[in-house]
């Protein structure tokens, strides 16, 4: 029996190292893990949910698949269930980029060695790359997966300790450009347009000037040769 997986949870699977344990957040159902387990790429996974009633759906996948005993499923906020020595692979998808910090920060363990994130916002990528950046996470690539309707970013990260600093344009499209994919091409052409908006109804509003020369500044770097 074989599990396929969204554009989105596919590229998100591709960054996650093999032999490690996972660490899903905001599992759902439970596809990731149990993809991922069933391909041989891990042994075993947490899949953990805020919500009873995507776990019950994880359950499901699970004994369709016959993966009980190799994916454990855990009511949790955030990381808050997961113990440090419990998984290296840590995945956090489909979550806005605000909320994604937030969990980032109440779990301090994940500042070691050894531990790899994967992240997926679905909204405020620039929110989840200046936190690695200025929280001692270094971004090693970026992938970018296409949907109908929309073009997804995923953010591979470890910890080294160093504070990263880079000008504003990076968080808005972090290592995307290094990519050379048709799909980070698009990611970047649409982070260009919703920055483009939003410095219009800004100016139309005639409000906030000093952020709309802030924004229209990223929209120029964006826009640079080394960008695009």
């Amino acid at each position: 029996m074989t599990l396929k997986l969204t554009a989105r949870l596919a590229a998100v699977a591709s960054l996650v190292n093999p032999g490690g344990t996972v660490a899903d957040i905001g599992t759902d159902h439970a596809y990731l893990p149990a993809f991922l387990v069933l391909e041989g790429r891990i042994q075993s996974a947490i899949a953990c949910d805020v919500r009873k009633m995507p776990l019950e759906n994880a359950a499901e996948t699970l004994r369709r698949f016959g993966l009980s005993d190799k994916i454990s499923l855990r009511l949790s906020d955030g990381l808050d269930a997961v113990l440090p020595g419990e998984a290296d692979e840590i995945v956090i998808a489909g979550i806005g980029g605000t909320l994604m910090t937030e969990i980032l920060s109440r779990a301090a363990w994940l500042k070691a060695a050894g531990k790899h994130l994967v992240l997926q916002p679905q909204t405020h990528s620039e929110d989840v790359r200046r936190f690695l950046c200025e929280n001692g996470f270094r971004i090693l690539c970026e992938k970018a997966a296409q949907e109908p309707g929309h073009v997804y970013g995923v953010i591979s990260a470890v910890y080294t300790g160093a504070e990263n600093t880079h000008d504003e344009a990076y968080y808005y499209v972090g290592e995307m450009p290094q990519s050379e994919s048709a799909e980070g091409r698009i990611y970047i052409k649409n982070t260009l347009s919703r920055l483009k908006k939003k410095a219009a109804a800004l100016r139309a509003a005639e409000s906030d000037t000093e952020t709309v020369c802030r924004i229209e500044k990223i929209i120029k770097q964006i826009e640079s040769p080394e960008m695009l």
